[in-house]
């Protein structure tokens, strides 16, 4: 890691770690990032995450998968169909880069003509705003030595340095800090009480009704903290937090960071934010929103 990244990233974390310093949102402290770019584009395209990282955002937060010869791309779904258009539908992991440059993009359910972008695409876009940072999730189980490659690349291509990795799977995070010894990496909780949002069947009804939230105490942080490596944070949906009462709290002993997101919306993330602001006298370190980040820190006030 060099050191620009270093000093960048961690200065705006430590901004944002449940404290009250001013972000560039300004939204009591918190770091406020785009989810997968501006609603007017399609999902992360590199339109709509321009477009949020022109929009007062902190930062902007985009999907990450890999292609079967291995060249990362940016998108969401496991398959395409929805946003990116295909020859036909396919999972994403077997479809090559020329199948990838010869996709278009849609805008609910109408063709954009925009391509999809690469990796290398959204590192060129994210060198052009050191003010923003870019929040890239990696979607699916990759190797270590993709994780690493993307690690790299992405070094070597984001100048400034003010970048992370997120993953639900932690062993991606572990990865990554096999090539990162000191760069924030979060580690997203799936919430199973949101697995309808997977698609709303019989058996994703099943497991929404049935589940309980994830348990996260200050020992689970530690240990999470301890197999990882600091500096390490969490990402959850809003019912997560709403459960899990002494987050922040804990959290901040750890010195972890926590961002919040929420399945249900912007209005049920502010929500969720303000009832842990009266219960704890905390916000967390940042959001990941859906709207406008003026907005959205309106809700709050």
């Amino acid at each position: 890691m060099n050191h620009n990244r270093k000093s960048v990233l961690g200065a705006a974390l430590s901004i944002a770690l449940l404290a009250a310093g001013p972000a560039h949102a300004a939204c009591f402290g918190m770091q406020i990032h785009s989810h997968r770019g501006n609603g007017q584009a399609p999902e992360n395209s590199l339109g709509a995450l321009r477009a949020a990282y022109q929009g007062g955002f902190d930062g902007v937060e985009t999907d990450l998968q890999m292609l079967g010869d291995r060249e990362w791309v940016v998108h969401h779904d496991q398959t395409t169909g929805r946003v990116v258009r295909t020859a036909a539908p396919a999972p994403v992991n077997s479809l090559r880069s020329a199948d990838w440059r010869a996709a278009r993009m849609s805008l609910r359910g109408v063709a954009t003509g925009e391509a999809p972008p690469f990796a290398s695409d959204l590192a060129s876009l994210a060198s052009s705003y050191p003010q923003g940072t870019l929040n890239a999730e990696i979607k699916t189980v990759a190797a270590c030595q993709d994780v690493g490659a993307l690690v790299q690349q992405l070094r070597g291509e984001v100048g400034h340095g003010n970048w992370f990795l997120t993953s639900p799977v932690e062993g991606n995070l572990r990865c990554a800090r096999q090539a990162d010894r000191e760069g924030y990496l979060g580690l997203i909780v799936l919430d199973p009480r949101n697995a309808q949002a997977l698609g709303n069947s019989r058996a994703t009804r099943f497991v929404a009704t049935h589940a309980q939230a994830p348990r996260l105490d200050r020992n689970w942080l530690s240990n999470l903290q301890g197999r990882v490596g600091a500096p390490v944070g969490v990402h959850v949906d809003a019912r997560t937090l709403d459960a899990n009462r002494k987050l922040l709290a804990d959290a901040a002993a750890l010195s972890m960071p926590v961002f919040v997101y929420a399945v249900e919306g912007d209005d049920a993330l502010a929500s969720a934010l303000q009832k842990a602001r009266r219960a704890t006298g905390m916000w967390p370190s940042g959001a990941i929103i859906d709207g406008g980040a003026e907005a959205f820190c309106a809700k709050l006030r």
